[in-house]
């Protein structure tokens, strides 16, 4: 037994590319930020894109630099490489971290990496990772200080947090004054 398929067979019904009638998903726009805390109660959120690790550190593995801003708290080994660890708090204008909270016993840092370079920042605490909308991210005001200003590449609003701009923050980072 034969059959013979020809086109007719398959223009005389109406195909459906979606049998369930269901509509397409729309395409998520949302993009991936790291949220942590600075400074007792600020948040900031940096792009995933830029996030390379989080670390727990161990503080005798931090080695001090002599003669360097009070920002750059010292050096330690990441995966055979030198990584700079910078106190967010400070880089920021507030007080260091280890005046508000005893962070050094085990400090967290988040490295990131722009341009082929990375740094570590120590923070207070980590957060979640949150998708937000990119119209959802308001566009810096001349509210910031002239120091932070360049830092920040967006805000949220009702005090939801700072976005860094990662390379910006990394340039910052490696300056060695004001």
């Amino acid at each position: 037994m034969s059959f013979n398929i020809t086109p007719s067979v398959f223009t005389d019904k109406k195909l459906s590319l979606d049998p369930l009638g269901l509509e397409a998903i729309p395409e998520d726009s949302r993009q991936p930020f790291l949220r942590f805390g600075f400074s007792n109660d600020n948040q900031a959120l940096l792009p995933l894109k830029d996030t390379v690790k989080i670390l727990q550190l161990n503080s005798l593995a931090i080695l001090p630099v002599p003669d360097m801003p009070n920002w750059l708290v010292g050096v330690c080994n990441w995966c055979g490489d030198i990584l700079w660890l910078v106190d967010f708090n400070i880089l920021m204008g507030e007080a260091s971290l280890s005046h508000t909270i005893p962070v050094w016993e085990k400090p967290m840092a988040i490295v990131i990496e722009a341009d082929g370079r990375s740094i570590g920042l120590a923070v207070e605490q980590i957060g979640e990772i949150e998708l937000l909308e990119p119209e959802s991210i308001h566009q810096p005001q001349d509210f910031y200080s002239p120091i932070l200003a360049p830092l920040i590449a967006g805000y949220l609003p009702e005090h939801r947090g700072i976005i860094l701009d990662a390379k910006a923050v990394i340039e910052r980072s490696l300056q060695t004054s004001l």
